[in-house]
């Protein structure tokens, strides 16, 4: 039953896909986040929906006049950079052709998509419904992991979907980490009736208070999921972003005197497995798998050394083991052969080298430099709170992928990806929200007192009006 709820989503999106081709990227993220079909039993599972998705979108991107440029920005620069360095360097010169033409098929997809978003999605009613896709596709597992982790006395491990980015704990810990500060802006945009669908639905906004206390429900659900998948990575990532939520958050007293009150009345119990981990954070020199870790950075440093220019090429840590432990020269080795190298920033170095990885580090850094500039320029204006709160949601999100990936092998995750790009179309959002200032008159030559002579009434603009003028030079 739920294979055939599956298909008849999927594929009966195609002609609406061709009808609005915004609705293939919405239904693009939902797929490649959530994996529908990994959650099925039957014959969808091997079904090429990722595909059908895909190639619909982008025929209805060259039939369909629904479409814009692709905005000229700091991120779809380096983002072009990044797939051409990729491409025409590490790709032409990989050490594996067979192998890493394989991984760079996957990874081209979500990368073509992630420049076709921005040409597709504009607005603000359909930058809303994408941004909550993207939200509830890692959310779903949030939502369901929280009861879970619960019910198991934090004993059992929340998993992905399997044959997916997310499938192990650490992976969707990372995800989920991201997603938190997303969940918390949605709830409060659907609470407060700010949030607009795409369709009219009478249901929603007659019982829309109610569905916003479910999501601020899910909020905390999503919260215990993290701490549910045991992973290592997506503690230190909770640890360095909730701060940043919970100072976003409102009713700080009465949460705080909550979370007292539970300490006093249950008392602190921490489960053995997860007790198990924090000892292995604290005592990482101890652990084995902190020092495989270890022995791939070992590795991937010393491939970049050698070959600064190129890297390996993808999939570094399915290199013959013979070549691969010939790089590694750290004293008391923990590993016998090639693993995985457990970190997006020795991943991208190994496989692309010191300009692939300058790249990769140029686009996270001015990302998040922009989400944060969207944040507080947004705030000036009712208009833009919307683009403001979702901006700061997505850098603190992006600010989770930096910690926790240190620690995990996804510089390709199809969710930051997906960051991006939404952070290149909040930016033109704000920029075309906002009045643009008349060039001001730098010098002034002396002028001939004259009388006055009567003028007609302005019919007024921003400026004469008293309305907020904001440059949009700040924003590049």
């Amino acid at each position: 039953m739920r294979d055939i709820v599956f298909a008849l989503l999927i594929f009966g999106s195609l002609p609406f896909i061709l009808w609005r081709p915004w609705v293939g990227i919405a239904m693009w993220y939902w797929v490649g986040l959530m994996n529908p079909h990994r959650l099925a039993w039957g014959f969808i599972q091997t079904m090429p929906v990722a595909m059908a998705v895909g190639i619909a979108t982008l025929v209805a991107l060259v039939l369909n006049k629904d479409r814009r440029a692709l905005p000229f920005t700091r991120e779809s620069v380096l983002m072009i950079l990044l797939f051409g360095h990729i491409t025409a360097i590490s790709l032409f010169f990989a050490w594996q052709p067979e192998v890493a033409l394989q991984r760079w098929d996957t990874v081209m997809k979500i990368m073509l998509f992630t420049l076709i978003a921005p040409m597709l999605v504009f607005g603000k009613v359909r930058t809303m419904a994408v941004l909550a896709v993207i939200t509830l596709s890692i959310a779903y597992f949030g939502f369901k992991g929280g009861p879970y982790t619960l019910a198991s006395g934090f004993g059992g491990m929340v998993l992905g979907p399997p044959g997916s980015f997310v499938r192990g704990n650490t992976d969707i810990g990372l995800a989920l980490v991201m997603t938190l500060p997303l969940v918390l802006v949605l709830a409060r945009q659907v609470y407060q009736g700010r949030f607009e669908l795409p369709f009219h639905f009478p249901l929603y906004e007659r019982f829309h208070k109610l569905i916003g206390l479910g999501l601020y429900l899910g909020f905390w659900f999503h919260l215990i999921s993290i701490i549910g998948t045991h992973s290592r990575g997506a503690w230190v990532a909770l640890a360095i972003t909730f701060p940043l939520i919970f100072l976003k958050m409102r009713y700080k007293g009465t949460m705080i005197a909550t979370g007292l009150l539970a300490i006093v009345v249950v008392g602190v119990t921490v489960p053995d497995k997860i007790e198990h981990q924090i000892d292995t954070l604290v005592n990482y020199e101890e652990d084995a798998s902190a020092g495989g870790r270890f022995d791939a950075w070992n590795v991937s440093w010393n491939v970049a050394v050698d070959y600064p220019l190129t890297g390996s090429g993808m999939s570094i840590q399915r290199l013959p083991p013979e070549i691969w432990l010939s790089y590694l020269d750290r004293e008391n080795p923990v590993v016998s052969g090639p693993i995985a190298v457990h970190s997006i920033y020795f991943q991208m170095l190994g496989e692309h080298g010191f300009i692939g990885l300058a790249l990769f580090l140029m686009l996270l850094g001015f990302s998040l430099l922009t989400l944060f500039r969207l944040s507080r320029e947004g705030r000036q204006r009712d208009e833009t709170l919307w683009i403001a709160e979702w901006a700061w949601a997505l850098a603190i999100g992006l600010i989770g992928y930096m910690v926790a990936g240190a620690f995990l092998s996804l510089a390709y995750f199809d969710l930051y990806l997906a960051f991006i790009a939404m952070a290149i179309v909040l930016r033109r959002e704000l920029l075309e929200a906002v009045p643009i200032a008349a060039p001001v008159q730098q010098a002034r030559a002396p002028q001939t007192v004259e009388p006055k002579a009567e003028t007609p009434k302005s019919s007024g603009t921003p400026s004469e009006t008293g309305g907020t003028i904001m440059d949009p030079g700040r924003l590049r």
